[in-house]
């Protein structure tokens, strides 16, 4: 790949970060971070036995999955249910940070495997036809990104990264707002309040909290990136 402009990547980031925040073209990331919200509801049950069934995505940019922990042990079956619930937040936001990562550092190995990742679970798993059309051009871009690396795929992935992550942190204020309101709403966290007994806010609480706990053990690599976009988007700016 040829060597990008100083102003590339972070010029990308912020089309990237404002792209939810636009009416009707906001769709498109949604739908993305839909798809990979989805897709970490399933993956996080698969290490402890349980199975996808499968992943519908609609116009509006809801998504729903199903999957079966009849073969989870039942000592931890109720820890793997929570861990269900909460990776559905928590994983356009991390993703987001992978993919800025690889643009930052300028491999395109670790969107790669992001990418390659979410798309073939969706692929595999997603079942109506609207959501097929959009896993087909999701999974078209990580075949682009894998197969024809270069300075386009570069910012495109780093425009992707910006807008999962700013997306995912706009689910995340929405919620927040959902719960101080009492508005009658079925967020994962109200799905365990009902099972388990515990109000809504507390579950988010805890979720915030585990999500904390991993931002300070990854605290030096997200620093350092950040500290990276930081300085190119204020050079950009001229700030």
């Amino acid at each position: 790949m040829t060597s990008l402009p100083a102003s590339a990547v972070p010029a990308a980031l912020l089309i990237g970060a404002v792209l939810p925040l636009v009416p009707f073209l906001g769709r498109i990331p949604r739908l993305a971070a839909t798809i990979v919200h989805e897709v970490g509801h399933c993956v996080v049950v698969v290490p402890f036995g349980g199975r996808i069934r499968r992943i519908d995505l609609h116009p509006d940019g809801s998504g729903e999955a199903w999957v079966q922990l009849g073969r989870v042990p039942g000592v931890i079956r109720w820890l793997v249910r929570l861990l269900n619930l909460f990776a559905g937040y928590s994983a356009p936001i991390w993703a987001g940070v992978l993919l800025v990562t690889g643009a930052v550092v300028g491999s395109p190995w670790l969107p790669v495997a992001v990418l390659g990742v979410v798309g073939l679970l969706a692929l595999l798993f997603v079942r109506n036809w609207f959501g097929l059309l959009v896993v087909i051009g999701f999974d078209a871009l990580a075949v682009w990104v894998a197969v024809r690396p270069s300075d386009l795929t570069l910012l495109v992935v780093a425009a992707l990264g910006a807008a999962l992550l700013v997306d995912g942190l706009r689910s995340l204020l929405q919620v927040v707002r959902w719960l101080f309101t009492g508005a009658r709403v079925q967020t994962d966290f109200h799905i365990a309040a009902a099972e388990m007994r515990l109000p809504a806010v507390v579950w988010f609480v805890l979720f915030l909290a585990g999500n904390g706990v991993a931002v300070w053990a990854a605290r030096a690599p997200l620093l350092a990136v950040g500290d990276t976009v930081v300085t190119g988007v204020r050079s950009l700016v001229g700030v």
